[in-house]
């Protein structure tokens, strides 16, 4: 099916899909932190506008406190990337940035000249929609969260981040603002009457964004992330979506089981990390 797809594709990686999708993921930004302040009044959470893209901060140690979209609809000055690190900064975090490599390339050469540091990669995939999907395992029963269970589905999704450990406290926060969400389709995968994975869709210009994919420890190598995955891509399918879009880290079990499916790489994420204030004030008066 993969091979089908690959050939079937008539939307390609480059610019125009880059710009599409990183313009999703700065309005999806946005949306989170609205919903952030109204499920708690008072928030300090904010999205600021810069370099064509967003600045987003959601409290102490949240995943999403980075700036992304930068460079994708003009070029980026170093005005912009001295905004990004004081914005973090009066808020005690350090900077980072998602760079997308079709974002104009001043961005790279600021980042460079302001010597901030590549600390990360992250895949972006893409699935086109027009083919018929493999049917689920229907040992695993997958379900859209309504009522209460939307903050079961908040709970669960820290324990599946953290495996293993203790749930951050940011993760904690995140899941819930994302649960919060109205727009938000939130579903949950049951095994023999056991909550077992977590999964988020949201639909926007025709394209179904696949987000926080968790499967509890005590129930890896089952199928449960697949069988999630499936459940999303036939709502998207349903919604009348042409394209399905995830993220991944290089080389892990979500990116093998999202290219199982047909999924392709549209282009990887660079995280940078901004530099030290010692480092930003010398660049900033030439020293």
């Amino acid at each position: 099916m993969a091979a089908s797809r690959a050939l079937a594709g008539v939307i390609h990686a480059g610019v125009e899909l880059a710009v599409r999708l990183e313009g999703l993921i700065c309005e999806e930004w946005r949306r989170i932190a609205a919903a952030a302040r109204s499920l708690y009044p008072g928030d300090a959470s904010q999205c600021m506008e810069v370099g064509g893209g967003v600045a987003l901060w959601l409290g102490n140690g949240s995943p999403l406190n980075s700036a992304t979209g930068l460079g994708m609809l003009r070029a980026v000055g170093e005005s912009d990337l001295v905004c990004v690190e004081d914005f973090y900064r009066a808020r005690g975090a350090h900077a980072t940035i998602g760079l997308c490599p079709f974002a104009d390339p001043s961005l790279l050469v600021g980042l460079g000249d302001r010597k901030w540091r590549a600390t990360e990669f992250e895949h972006v995939l893409y699935l086109e929609l027009d083919l018929p999907l493999p049917d689920p395992d229907p040992a695993i029963e997958v379900r859209v969260c309504q009522g209460e269970e939307r903050a079961v589905w908040a709970e669960l999704v820290p324990v599946g981040f953290a495996r293993e450990g203790t749930p951050a406290p940011g993760h904690q926060r995140f899941s819930r603002v994302a649960a919060s969400q109205e727009d938000a389709v939130l579903f949950l995968a049951w095994v023999d009457g056991v909550p077992a994975g977590t999964g988020k869709l949201v639909i926007a210009d025709k394209v179904g964004w696949l987000s926080a994919d968790t499967t509890l420890p005590e129930f890896g190598g089952r199928g449960v992330q697949r069988a999630v995955q499936l459940h999303r891509l036939r709502a998207a399918q349903e919604a009348g979506c042409e394209l399905a879009v995830t993220e991944s880290s290089l080389g892990s079990g979500s990116q093998r089981n999202m290219e199982r499916l047909g999924f392709r790489i549209a282009y990887t994420h660079v995280e940078f990390a901004g530099p030290d204030d010692e480092s930003s004030a010398q660049t900033a008066t030439g020293g």
